[in-house]
């Protein structure tokens, strides 16, 4: 009997907990029927229903008082717990449901984020009600993502051969490739220098990203020998490299926006001079909504 009550019991809804809570407190159906806007009949059956299912009987009636049974008193402080939980349970979804509406999901490559977090701080200030989750993914997997709708904009490099139709790229900046050298390198006392004098060096790289492919074009157009021998995973192994005269660090200027290592210097390189388009990157033809659109305008604006 017991089993069979128990796969009734998703028939008894919020409402009727409820119901029953409010007539507890009430002790009146006049009174509890008034507070709900039900007819009395209506609460009386709701009340019957209750009982149905779950086996009892709530309440003990009399000509002029109305009472809880000792189930009732037992159960009174389990529904008021169940309704509290559900409201809240409520509030939560209405809120995440509120907040991914005004929430713009947004992947970027690391060596951005100098630039792009003062930007986004600034359009939150502007606008309160926005919010961001931000990933920093490598470029391939930024792409991707902004391809397979995961991330609503993505502040990325234009690769070769990825403009397949389906993204859509605006360009925001260009990025030049510079190297890092010890303080005391002979080199460090240019203000610059070309790919050829790089030639006879050790270079150390980023194991991802463009710059690999950069030197080989570089190389190939200008035909010279450029030696990649170092290749990294992050920016502080290649400059442990540069600092300790294992390796010239070739990397993106965005890296070295905040390099204040008195050992190590930043030099431009020239002839040719290298760059790699930083571009916002959203997919064609698709309107995420007014936040997106707002959060697209402000960073191609402000970065």
């Amino acid at each position: 009997m017991s089993s069979d009550r128990s796969s009734l019991l998703p028939a008894l809804t919020l409402r009727q907990v409820q119901h029953f809570v409010v007539l507890a407190h009430a002790r009146s159906f006049t009174q509890a029927a008034q507070a709900l806007s039900l007819t009395q009949p209506a609460l009386t059956a709701s009340i019957r229903q209750i009982e149905f299912l779950l086996g009892g009987r709530l309440f003990a009636r009399s000509a002029h008082r109305l009472t809880l049974t000792s189930a009732g008193e037992a159960v009174l402080p389990l529904a008021e717990r169940l309704l509290n939980q559900a409201r809240g349970t409520f509030d939560d979804m209405t809120r995440l449901i509120g907040e991914r509406i005004q929430t713009v999901r947004i992947a970027f490559i690391p060596s951005v984020a100098g630039r792009l977090l003062p930007a986004l701080n600034a359009l939150r200030d502007a606008h309160p009600t926005l919010r961001f989750t931000l990933t920093d993914l490598p470029n391939s997997a930024l792409v991707e993502a902004v391809r397979d709708s995961v991330a609503d904009l993505g502040i990325g490099v234009r690769e070769p051969d990825s403009d397949d139709g389906t993204l859509r790229y605006r360009q925001l900046f260009e990025d030049e490739i510079v190297i890092v050298v010890r303080h005391d390198d002979p080199l460090a006392r240019a203000k610059s220098v070309t790919w050829a004098r790089l030639v006879d060096r050790e270079l150390a790289v980023f194991v991802r990203g463009s710059v690999s492919e950069s030197l080989h074009r570089t190389g190939g157009a200008e035909k010279l020998r450029l030696n990649v021998t170092y290749r990294m995973e992050y920016t502080e192994p290649l400059y442990a490299l540069a600092r300790n005269g294992l390796a010239t660090a070739v990397l993106p200027s965005l890296y070295t926006m905040h390099l204040h290592d008195p050992e190590l210097v930043a030099l431009r390189v020239d002839k040719p001079r290298v760059t790699r388009a930083i571009s916002l990157i959203s997919l064609a033809g698709d309107d995420r909504g007014p936040h997106v659109r707002a959060c697209r305008e402000w960073i191609a604006k402000h970065i």
